[in-house]
């Protein structure tokens, strides 16, 4: 039998576990109440119905070349021998769930299916997903401040400069130097990030010694690159998915006839894809897609219903695009399985 310290353990995780799930729900709630109100479905259906079916099957093409190059990209990553035929279906199943769970819980997808069908440990898939997310923010950054500087006299102001050029640009070279570091001197770059652990393992907190030690594990993970042509090739296949997804979305966008200058739409999806980083997706990712393209576009000039209407319906024809590749990605199983 469990001791009396053994059972309020079990309470107490039990409880922080019934708060975080309702708090998700408290948040999917009222971000959903107020994706409703602003819902115009005949405008949407305008919208659409603006856009060939030759439009719409492009943009499925893209959008399945889009996964066939981060298949290419997590299997560089990975170091994996496995065929991209048999990678390609757990990169599928991983995007239909990325868009519609929340919290990026959809990422457990990618860690359960390249531990069961690729062998891959659960530590080093949780860790070549930190790494392409760190790679993926760099060219957000980048992206972000090319057209937040091509935008400045829209936007305005000596705090526009700051904020959207000169902060992204100093985040992104950061970023980008701390893994030029983690290559060319591994063992300072790992003795560094072990020395600044040191303070936060020393609480002996489990919440944060996990994260802590699974921060560390990403270093480790970081500094089995080399500047070498595998590292050139994860660059070049972030940089490809970088260029196919905003390419294929800012087609859609002017299929659909909206009058919104296309630089204007890219900074604004720079800035969405950007902020969708961090674990506060809703169901289906409703809301917190529409509500920052709006701000966004709102800031140059756009109606702030203009801008509701065209994030929405491109999320829509997204949505329509993962259940097929989901759908694949569940049947598609190796032929050993």
């Amino acid at each position: 039998m469990l001791s009396r310290n053994g059972r309020d353990i079990l309470n107490q995780k039990r409880l922080q576990r019934i708060v975080r799930i309702a708090l998700q729900i408290s948040l999917a709630v009222v971000i959903s109440f107020f994706v409703l109100k602003e819902i115009d479905l005949n405008e949407t259906s305008k919208i659409l119905s603006r856009m060939s079916i030759k439009a719409i099957l492009i943009g499925f093409g893209c959008y399945c070349l889009l996964v066939l190059a981060k298949t290419l990209r997590f299997r560089t990553l990975l170091g994996l021998d496995s065929n991209v035929h048999s990678i390609f279906p757990i990169l599928a199943l991983h995007t239909f769930w990325g868009n519609f769970l929340p919290m990026r819980t959809g990422d457990i997808s990618y860690i359960y299916l390249m531990q069961r069908r690729q062998k891959v440990d659960a530590t080093q898939g949780i860790a070549t997903l930190m790494v392409a997310s760190i790679i993926d923010l760099v060219l957000l950054t980048v992206l972000m401040a090319a057209t937040a500087i091509l935008l400045l006299p829209e936007l305005g102001g000596s705090h526009s400069w700051t904020v959207l050029y000169l902060t992204l640009l100093v985040i992104g070279t950061g970023l980008t130097m701390l893994m030029v570091l983690a290559c060319v001197a591994p063992n300072f770059f790992v003795s560094l990030a072990q020395n600044w652990a040191k303070p936060l393992l020393r609480l002996e907190k489990k919440p944060i010694t996990w994260f802590v030690n699974k921060c560390l594990v990403i270093v480790e993970e970081i500094t089995a690159f080399r500047l070498n042509l595998r590292f050139l090739k994860v660059w070049g296949y972030s940089l490809l998915c970088l260029i196919i997804r905003f390419g294929f979305q800012c087609y859609l966008v002017v299929e659909m006839g909206v009058d919104i200058p296309l630089i204007e739409v890219l900074f604004a999806l720079a800035f969405t894809n950007g902020f969708n980083l961090l674990p506060i997706q809703n169901f289906g990712n409703f809301g917190t897609t529409e509500f920052p393209f709006r701000e966004l576009l709102h800031r140059l000039g756009t109606s702030k219903k203009d801008g509701f209407d065209t994030g929405f319906s491109l999320h829509l024809l997204i949505l329509l695009y993962c259940i097929p590749l989901g759908i694949y990605g569940f049947f598609r199983k190796p032929k050993e399985e």
